[in-house]
C-alpha cells in the first residue's frame, strides 16, 4: 500500500475516530494533544530569545559602531600634517560604499570641576562626524550643542556631565600629559628624575557647551569631545591615538571587505613611507571580545532553549507509546486486512509527524507574534508593575520610584525587532526532525503487536 492511505489512516487516528470509548463514544488521545502543546510552548521561548537576542545584538552594535569603533579605522602616525589628513580623506570618499571618513586623535585626560575628578577619553573629532546620519541617530543632544565650536569649548557624556556636577555654561580643567614618553624612563629601567622635573602636564580650561548620551552609561561616563583646534593644543602625539574612521553604507554586508582592501589600494600610494594593510580594521576586529561575548551569551541562550526543545520531543515519544497502546485494536483490525508492517509503520511516524508540524507551526506563529509586539509587552508589563508599586507605596507612605524594565543607560529603550527567517525555519527543520526520531520507537512497537494475542484476550 502506498503513503496516500497511510498518511489518511493517521488523520483519522489522530482525529479519534477509530478509537472509541467504553460508551461508543468517539474519543481524542490528549496525550496527543499534550505533546503537539509541548512542542508549542517549548517553541515559543526558543523564537522569542533568537528574535530578540538578534534585536539587542544589532542594535547595541550600531550604537557601537555609529558613535564608538566606526565600521572601519586606519591607524595612522603619531604626528600626520593637515594636508596629508585631507588627502587621505579625500582618497576615502573616492571609495565605493563609503558614506563618510572622519579624522581623529583620541588621549586621556583628568576633567577637574569644583565637585569633583574624573579621568575621562579625550575625543577630537572633525565636525563632520556629528552630522554624521548614524552618529545623530544614536548620540542624542541633552543639553546645548552636540559639536564642539572652538579651541575653549566641550562636550560631555551625559553621565560624566552628572559626575562631575556641571551643566551648560560651567567652567572644567581638563589636565593632559605632556613630553615625550621616552624621555621619563633611564637606560636601567627606573624613573629618571631630571627628565621627571621637565615633565609638566598640561592644564587648560573648558567651557561646557553641550552634553550628549549614547544611551549607555559606560560610555557616556567617559567621553568628552572637542574641536581638532583643541586637540591639536592639548593631546601630545606621544600619548595619543590618531586614526580615520570610516563609515560603510552597509556595514552588515560582504562588501565591508571590498572597502577595506579599496582603501589600502587609496592609502598605499598617499603613504608609502608608513602605511601597511595591517592598520585598517574592521569593526568586528576592533571590538572582538564585546561581539564575540554577544555571540556565546546568544549560543548559550540557544542550547537551553533547545534542551526544552528535545524534552518536548521526547514527550512526544512517549505520548506517541501511549497513543500506539490505544489503539491495539485498530492495529489488529488492519493487520487483519492484511496491512505489512512497513504500513503501520508509516502509520505511526506520520502521527508523529503530523503532531510535530502542527506543534511546531503553532509554537512558531505564536513566538513570532509575542517577539514582534515585546516591546508593547515591556511596556505593558512595566505599566502594571508601576501602578501596584504606586499603590502598595502610597498605602506605606514612601515616595513612589518609577520602574523601567529596560533602562536606556544600560539597555535599548527599545528593543529593534529582527526576524532572521532563515534561521526561524532551520529551528522548525530541527523540530520537525527530532519528533520524526522521537517517533521511531513508537512505530516499531506498533508494528510487533499480534493480532492472535489480541483475539485471546478480548
Amino acid at each position: 500500500m502506498k503513503s496516500g492511505p497511510s498518511f489518511f489512516i493517521a488523520k483519522q487516528l489522530l482525529a479519534g475516530k477509530s478509537a472509541r470509548s467504553s460508551r461508543g463514544k468517539q474519543t481524542q488521545s490528549s496525550g496527543m494533544r499534550g505533546a503537539i502543546l509541548g512542542i508549542g510552548i517549548s517553541l515559543i521561548p526558543l523564537v522569542l530569545v533568537l528574535v530578540v537576542s538578534n534585536g539587542m545584538i544589532q542594535g547595541i552594535t550600531n550604537r557601537y559602531m555609529e558613535t564608538k569603533t566606526y565600521h572601519l579605522q586606519i591607524a595612522l602616525p603619531a604626528v600626520l600634517d593637515e594636508l596629508s589628513v585631507e588627502k587621505g580623506r579625500a582618497a576615502l570618499l573616492s571609495v565605493a560604499g563609503v558614506r563618510g571618513a572622519f579624522h581623529e586623535t583620541d588621549g586621556m585626560g583628568i576633567a577637574a570641576s569644583a565637585a569633583k575628578t574624573k579621568a575621562v577619553l579625550l575625543r577630537s573629532i572633525d565636525p563632520g562626524y556629528f552630522r554624521d546620519r548614524g552618529t545623530m541617530a544614536y548620540l542624542k543632544v541633552l543639553a546645548g550643542e552636540a559639536t564642539p565650536d572652538g579651541a575653549k569649548s566641550i562636550v560631555l557624556g551625559g553621565s560624566l556631565a552628572s559626575e562631575l556636577h556641571v551643566s551648560i555654561g560651567d567652567s572644567i580643567t581638563m589636565i593632559t600629559p605632556s613630553g615625550s614618553s621616552g624621555a621619563l624612563w633611564n637606560a636601567s629601567g627606573g624613573a629618571d628624575q631630571s627628565s621627571m622635573a621637565d615633565y609638566n602636564p598640561k592644564l587648560s580650561i573648558f567651557k561646557v557647551t553641550g552634553i550628549v548620551s549614547a544611551g549607555y552609561r559606560d560610555m557616556d561616563a567617559l567621553w568628552a569631545f572637542i574641536s581638532p583646534d583643541a586637540g591639536a593644543r592639548i593631546l601630545s602625539p606621544d600619548f595619543a591615538t590618531n586614526f580615520f574612521g570610516i563609515k560603510a553604507e552597509d556595514p552588515f554586508s560582504n562588501s565591508l571587505g571590498t572597502i577595506r582592501k579599496a582603501s589600502g589600494d587609496a592609502f598605499e600610494p598617499l603613504y608609502p613611507e608608513w602605511f601597511e594593510r595591517r592598520l585598517i580594521r574592521t569593526w568586528p576586529e576592533i571590538e572582538n571580545n564585546l561581539y564575540r561575548s554577544f555571540g556565546t551569551t546568544q549560543s548559550l541562550l540557544m542550547l537551553i532553549m533547545g534542551i526544552a526543545l528535545l524534552i518536548a520531543a521526547v514527550n512526544l515519544g512517549s505520548a506517541l507509546s501511549t497513543f500506539v497502546a490505544e489503539h491495539r485494536k485498530d492495529i489488529a483490525v488492519m493487520r487483519s486486512t492484511g496491512a505489512s508492517d512497513s504500513l503501520i509503520r508509516r502509520v505511526f511516524l506520520q502521527s508523529g509527524l503530523i503532531t510535530g508540524v502542527t506543534g511546531t507551526v503553532l509554537g512558531l506563529l505564536a513566538g513570532l507574534f509575542i517577539s514582534v509586539n515585546i516591546n508593547a509587552i515591556i511596556s505593558g508589563i512595566e505599566w502594571i508593575l508601576n501602578f501596584f508599586n504606586q499603590v502598595f507605596a502610597f498605602a506605606a507612605g514612601r515616595p513612589f520610584v518609577s520602574l523601567k524594565l529596560l533602562d536606556p543607560s544600560y539597555y535599548l529603550e527599545q528593543i529593534p525587532i529582527v526576524i532572521n527567517f532563515g534561521e526561524i525555519l532551520s529551528i522548525a527543520a530541527l523540530s520537525i526532525l527530532l519528533c520524526i526520531i522521537s517517533s521511531l520507537v513508537p512505530a516499531r512497537k506498533a508494528t510487533r503487536i499480534s493480532v492472535q494475542e489480541l483475539i485471546r484476550k478480548s
